[in-house]
């Protein structure tokens, strides 16, 4: 394996075997086989770098039985970071073998580019606008497709008109603001749900605070997750380049995985520069409780709230904290219940829902029930592909339970 280092090689040697991953991991628990847990992974990667074994298209695919939740990492008495070590053999194989032609497409020729992706936002809300996505659902003809394309096809969201970006000023400004901050929107509310973007700039504008939203591209997420580290990289330089432009306090983001990929950035870009912007970066909800320490006064709805914890946020400084003091200070509009299960994965990861379907559902299916258990009316999140992820889930179990980013509802009371 020419692409793993000498660090994450020697991660290798500290797994015992001990199994205790296989308590933590969601796939494991729905299949029960040992490739799809981190030990089994491991053992593979030793016999991948000692060369008894070479890539072949089985291998590949189990390395992409990996929802990249971390549980196992976090739960290693060892300390071996097994995520990290599934990323790189992902880079590896593409290094070997090369992309997929549906990925090598998106990645290569459509996130690289924003105009391209707009545009294909764009196609999609003409597919939803113009009944065309009603007509092929009522005909039935995505059912003749093979890989579950019609129950896939239902995971899109309603898709926003144009780009967020594209609407909303280059800076929203306030007299004498207390802070001034970056935002970096994401694709998911750039593209999709431009509500969260709107709930973002009212409540800081509300707090007197300068919002500043630069040019920028996709975070490279789904490129480094599938180990198009090319892709990824370029993605990440231009964000950094893009964003080193502005002399801002903070740098906020709605996205768990966006966030969390730009902490990664100085060592998947292996860039000094990235380390510059480490200490600015901030998730929203950690922004709003922490640094403005946000008062909130609403008016009595009453409608229980209970939470999910996105698996890239949860291990973030005061990840997991801050967005449940955020909605403790939303009482008494809305009454906070802790749901069983909730730090654990969706199902959701990037693509993998998309690629693995059925068993992302079945993990998803967990959750389902653990939100239904505590009786909320409205989950709540801060990842936007989780809340994709969970409002599909929820559908097909038919729930009226509502899917809400936290900034949201934090908007909601503000007069």
């Amino acid at each position: 394996m020419k692409d793993m280092d000498k660090n994450h090689f020697e991660s290798l040697n500290k797994c015992s075997r001990c199994g205790g991953c296989q308590a933590h991991c969601p796939i494991f628990y729905e299949t029960g086989r040992e490739p799809f847990v981190a030990r089994g992974k491991i053992e593979l990667l030793e016999n991948l770098q000692s060369g008894k074994l070479t890539w072949n298209d089985k291998l590949a695919d189990i390395f992409s039985m990996c929802l990249l939740c971390g549980a196992c990492a976090e739960n290693c008495p060892n300390g071996v970071p097994a995520d990290k070590l599934v990323m790189m053999a992902r880079k590896d194989l593409v290094a070997n073998n090369g992309l997929p032609i549906i990925k090598k497409n998106v990645f290569q020729h459509l996130l690289r580019y924003n105009g391209r992706l707009n545009l294909a936002g764009k196609i999609l809300y003409l597919y939803q606008k113009t009944g065309l996505q009603k007509l092929l659902r009522i005909s039935r003809v995505l059912n003749l497709m093979p890989n579950d394309l019609a129950k896939i096809e239902r995971l899109l969201p309603e898709v926003a008109s144009g780009s967020f970006r594209k609407i909303v000023p280059f800076r929203s400004t306030v007299d004498n603001p207390r802070l001034k901050v970056a935002y970096f929107t994401g694709c998911v509310t750039n593209l999709i749900n431009h509500n969260v973007g709107y709930s973002i700039l009212k409540i800081l504008k509300a707090c007197g605070v300068e919002v500043i939203i630069p040019k920028q591209g996709c975070c490279g997420v789904p490129a480094f997750a599938s180990g198009d580290f090319t892709t990824g990289k370029f993605l990440g330089e231009q964000n950094i380049k893009e964003f080193a432009r502005e002399d801002v306090d903070y740098i906020i983001f709605d996205c768990a995985s966006c966030l969390s990929t730009w902490l990664d950035y100085p060592e998947l870009l292996e860039s000094e520069e990235a380390l510059k912007f480490s200490d600015k970066l901030m998730d929203v909800n950690r922004f709003l409780v922490e640094i403005l320490d946000i008062k909130i006064e609403c008016p009595e709805i009453g409608k229980k709230v209970t939470y999910h914890d996105p698996c890239h946020l949860k291990r973030t400084e005061n990840g997991k904290k801050a967005p449940r003091e955020l909605l403790s200070r939303l009482s008494p509009a809305y009454e906070y219940v802790e749901m069983g299960l909730a730090d654990r994965c969706c199902g959701s990861a990037g693509s993998f829902n998309i690629s693995h379907y059925r068993l992302s559902q079945k993990v998803a299916n967990r959750k389902v029930k653990s939100i239904k258990e505590s009786g909320a009316e409205i989950v709540t999140s801060a990842c936007p592909s989780c809340m994709m992820q969970l409002s599909h889930a929820l559908k097909n179990e038919k729930s009226d339970v509502v899917v809400n980013h936290l900034v949201e509802l934090v908007a909601g009371c503000l007069q």
